[in-house]
This record gives structure tokens, C-alpha cells and sequence, in this order.
């Protein structure tokens, strides 16, 4: 990591992890079995004009291969691939793959990454995460800390309409386990199964964020509506989970939830079909 240059810091580490868009793109590429062969089979044959590939090129070829679309993307998607990995090594090829369906197997995953990023900077693993967590990137947390060192690491803050990683909850099989771990008073809540949410307002601006960092308001404009309503705060993060209601009130399995989820079209007729409630667990910003 410490050997790159600062433009290829962002696009190398998401490489490395089995992204090739960072989780606040959201770019799909659309790759499938057959384009995929088809691409590879015709590398395979060579070409006339091969030359060294470099770690932006990659970069470069996916980013066209995700913005192909309308007619003839297909075809488009297909010529890009080719020509990516004719200039490809075997070695090359063989990750590039591996990254088109995001499954590396070298056992290098995000935690040994950020374990990396720290020990590059001798900084505290510590600081590296909770930068990552405010971030919501590997790639812009790699090149903050590989270009700016401990200082930058540790101004990185929440920023309005830039989702953060959320904070999981574990499974425990031994009911004595948590409450030997945190001592003290401990709650026990029913726990309905919806889909976590991470809201930004600022003034009349509302974002709605999946627990993927996915952006998620128009298939919400209902959930949209009552944050509008109720929230008086001028500046707020809130976190939370949104759950599918029948019509006496009570919560609908998760699946009829998924069919309001994400959509973005026939939205307002899904909102008359299904009706939704948004639980708040945190406030996370305000003002």
C-alpha cells in the first residue's frame, strides 16, 4: 500500500477486498456467465497491440463497463472485457475474474486491511476503524490515512448525507453470555424483522440509507413524509429499522416488507398495499 500512488490507493485497496465499486456507488456491472466467456475466449486469441496493464486501467475498463447500458450494452459490456483482459497476464485475468464476481480467496478480507493501513501509518488500529465506519469506504480510508498519516485519520468525522457503517448486533447461542459480558441491568426486546435504515436530514433535505449504504428515499417517500413531519431538528442522523404493517397494526413477515424495499417503480400503488413503520433506535447527529 505504501508504494502506490496516491490515485491508484482507493481503486487497489477496494481491488484487493473483491469490490470493484465501493458499497456508496452502488455501480452493478452486469457481467454475466456467457459475456464473460465469450470476452475470455476471444483474449485468448491475442492481439496485436498488447501492452503492460496498469491498476487505473482496471479501474478505467470496469467504470465503462458499468456506465454501458440501453441498446446494444450487451455487446458494448463484452468489447470492453475483451479488450481488458487481452492485455491481461494468466496471473491478471484470473483476478480480474475473481473481481467481476467478488470472491478473491487469498484470505486477505477488510479486517487484515485495515490492520495493514494502520501498521502503515503507526497508527492504532482503532483510529483506522472508526474512521472506516464514518466513511463508509475502504478505498477513501486507505488513501485519507496513506496520504494525509494519523492526523487525517483521526479528523474524520460524520458527515451529513454520507451514510455510516452501521453497528451490528452479534449472535449469541448461550443466554448467560451477554449477560455476563456487560454486567449491570440488561434489556430483553422483541425483535422484529425489517430492514435497518440510516436517515440524514438537513432542512427539507431527507436521505434514506440501507444497512449496505445502499440509497434507498424514493422507494420510501411515505417514511420520507413522516421524518418531515415529526422531526424538528433543522440537522439529524437517525438510526433505525423499518418494519411492513398490517392493517390492525401488527408487523407483516419480513418478504412482504421486501416488496416495498428498494423498489422504484409503482411505488405510490405499494404504498396503499403496504404500509410501513419506521422504529428509531438512535440519534446520531444533531445539529
Amino acid at each position: 500500500l505504501s508504494k502506490l500512488q496516491p490515485e491508484e490507493i482507493a481503486p487497489s485497496t477496494l481491488l484487493i477486498t473483491g469490490k470493484v465499486f465501493s458499497d456508496l456507488e452502488q455501480k452493478p456491472l452486469e457481467i454475466g456467465y456467457v459475456t464473460l466467456s465469450k470476452a475470455l475466449n476471444a483474449a485468448k486469441q491475442g492481439t496485436l497491440f498488447q501492452r503492460n496493464l496498469s491498476i487505473l486501467d482496471v479501474k478505467k475498463a470496469f467504470e465503462e463497463i458499468a456506465s454501458a447500458s440501453g441498446k446494444n450494452s450487451r455487446t458494448k459490456k463484452e468489447s470492453i472485457l475483451k479488450s481488458l483482459l487481452s492485455n491481461a497476464s494468466e496471473l491478471e485475468r484470473k483476478y480480474i475474474i475473481k473481481n467481476i464476481f467478488g470472491e478473491m480467496q487469498h484470505g486477505v478480507g477488510e479486517g487484515l486491511l485495515l490492520q495493514a493501513i494502520a501498521y502503515a501509518i503507526n497508527s492504532s488500529e482503532e483510529d483506522v476503524r472508526r474512521a472506516y465506519m464514518f466513511l463508509g469506504d475502504i478505498g477513501e480510508t486507505a488513501k485519507v490515512a496513506l496520504t494525509g498519516g494519523i492526523k487525517a485519520i483521526r479528523e474524520v468525522n460524520l458527515e451529513l448525507f454520507r451514510p455510516m457503517k452501521p453497528m451490528l448486533a452479534e449472535m449469541t447461542y448461550d443466554f448467560e453470555e451477554p449477560l455476563r459480558e456487560h454486567g449491570g441491568k440488561t434489556a430483553v426486546e422483541v425483535k422484529f424483522d425489517g430492514a435497518r435504515v440510516q436517515v440524514h436530514k438537513k432542512g427539507n433535505k431527507i436521505r434514506v440509507y440501507s444497512r449496505r449504504l445502499s440509497d434507498v428515499t424514493e422507494s420510501l417517500p411515505d417514511v420520507v413524509e413522516e421524518v418531515r413531519k415529526e422531526l424538528r431538528a433543522e440537522e439529524a442522523v437517525l438510526d433505525g429499522e423499518v418494519i411492513a404493517i398490517g392493517s390492525e397494526g401488527k408487523p407483516l413477515p419480513f418478504q412482504e416488507l421486501m416488496r416495498r424495499f428498494g423498489r422504484i417503480r409503482e411505488v405510490q400503488k405499494k404504498i396503499k398495499e403496504i404500509k410501513l413503520k419506521l422504529y428509531v433506535f438512535d440519534l446520531l447527529y444533531l445539529n
